[in-house]
């Protein structure tokens, strides 16, 4: 079944809002005379709505003496409450921004037709005041939150509830007289809650770890697909619109979804290295990474002459990329290695070495290789950018994601400052660097 309807989480898929709502919760909390807490703490709360994070912050900031249990602290806390959401009305986009791409992808959904919808735990009356003062809101053919009311006048349930979708379902059938399904939709949250919501009402999932949500619990309901911004899926949407999407299909999203860490190498980053290979007459290559073989097979097939030997640690992928080289008749061509590159030697030298593996190694793997390289030969090494996070990294909270963004930044300083070498950084996909003995 083709994918027409894409649901959206808001915090942590659509916006980076963590810095804003920290701050008003920590603005409630001194206007109540009560001790603020650390932002890192307060986002760790987000992600079961408004009334949760806020109740969760007043039992961290008094030492789990809140007690909401009592009438007394019932009613202070719905005036606290009010003045959160007040203040949170008056100031939603101080610092709050979209994610890297988010734009461009509801974009290109509007452009092909598809079904765009917010459901979020957070009040829909403020995502869409955020949403239109981020200028997106008019991609959006549904926006609903717990103030929505379906058509009986009953407030939508929170999720991991399927309340939201179903009847973002029924209405939209209703308004474009159409008879889609769970089958027909698609949803993408950064947090437990929103992937167990949309496993129970039947559509695939993406799960977004670059967001505000605990990844290890997100990770742990195994969505579809796994991407670190929601913005990588721009890349599959035709693939997904087709009519009978197989099994191979979804196969190769997930290969390419990053399940396992495994970097996307965007279209046009690998546009932009085939055309270098072509055009300085690229005949031997070094991949540090394989994946799946994607772009093994693609710099074989640029020139009969090209030959292309890769590495690859993970045995699934590996065997994977064995497949995907047979299939393509590359076998004579395509030398396929399973092992660590920090410790496989590897002989002979090579025109161009790409370097898309692990992040964190990517000096060693530089420093190693170096050695390989043919006289007048380059080294490309690809997602310097990572999603635009190595140029601001306020567009994730995520601690494993910010720790890897420093490593690539530390990679880029090494380049710069590197007297033996000299390096042209391009913006091309997700940032690459071209770097040739000086």
């Amino acid at each position: 079944m083709s994918t027409h309807i894409y649901f959206f989480d808001c915090d942590g898929v659509i916006i980076n809002s963590g810095a804003d709502l920290a701050s008003s919760v920590n603005e409630t909390l001194k206007a109540f005379g009560y001790w603020t807490l650390s932002e890192e703490q307060v986002i760790s709360f987000i992600g079961d709505g408004a009334r949760n994070l806020l109740l969760r912050s007043l039992k961290a900031s008094t030492k789990n003496k809140f007690n909401i249990e009592s009438e007394r602290r019932q009613k202070e806390f719905e005036e606290i409450f009010a003045w959160y959401l007040q203040y949170y009305t008056e100031h939603p986009v101080e610092k709050t921004i979209l994610y890297a791409g988010i734009k461009e992808l509801l974009r290109v959904l509007k452009e092909k037709g598809k079904h765009v919808v917010l459901i979020t735990n957070k009040p829909a009356s403020i995502a869409r005041l955020i949403l239109e003062k981020l200028e997106v809101y008019s991609y959006f053919d549904l926006i609903i939150g717990p103030d929505t009311k379906d058509e009986n006048g009953n407030e939508i349930a929170l999720k991991p509830a399927t309340d939201g979708f179903e009847f973002a379902l029924r209405e939209l059938n209703k308004r474009n007289k159409t008879n889609f399904t769970a089958e027909n939709a698609i949803m993408f949250g950064d947090s437990a809650s929103d992937i167990i919501a949309g496993k129970a009402f039947g559509c695939k999932t993406v799960a977004c770890r670059g967001g505000l949500g605990n990844k290890e619990k997100l990770l742990a309901e195994h969505a579809d697909f796994c991407f670190s911004v929601a913005s990588e899926i721009e890349k599959f949407i035709d693939i997904l619109s087709k009519e009978d999407i197989s099994d191979e299909d979804f196969a190769l999203i997930k290969d390419y979804a990053m399940h396992n860490e495994v970097p996307i190498m965007q279209d046009e980053g690998s546009d932009f290295i085939c055309e270098y290979i072509q055009s300085h007459g690229i005949k031997r290559i070094l991949e540090i990474g394989t994946a799946i073989g994607y772009s093994a097979v693609r710099f074989a097939k640029l020139n009969p002459k090209i030959r292309v030997t890769s590495i690859e640690i993970d045995e699934e992928r590996y065997a994977e990329a064995l497949k995907n080289v047979e299939k393509n008749a590359l076998t004579d061509r395509i030398t396929l290695i399973l092992g660590d590159a920090l410790t496989e030697e590897i002989t002979g030298s090579f025109d161009l070495i790409f370097i898309d593996a692990a992040k964190a190694q990517y000096q060693k793997f530089f420093e190693k290789f170096k050695e390989n390289l043919a006289p007048n030969g380059v080294i490309v090494s690809d997602n310097l950018s990572f999603h635009g996070m190595v140029d601001d990294l306020s567009l994730t909270h995520n601690y494993s994601t910010k720790k890897l963004v420093k490593k690539i930044r530390k990679y880029r300083d090494f380049l710069k400052a590197n007297e033996e070498f000299e390096t042209e950084f391009f913006d091309k996909g997700d940032g690459i660097s071209v770097s040739w003995r000086r």
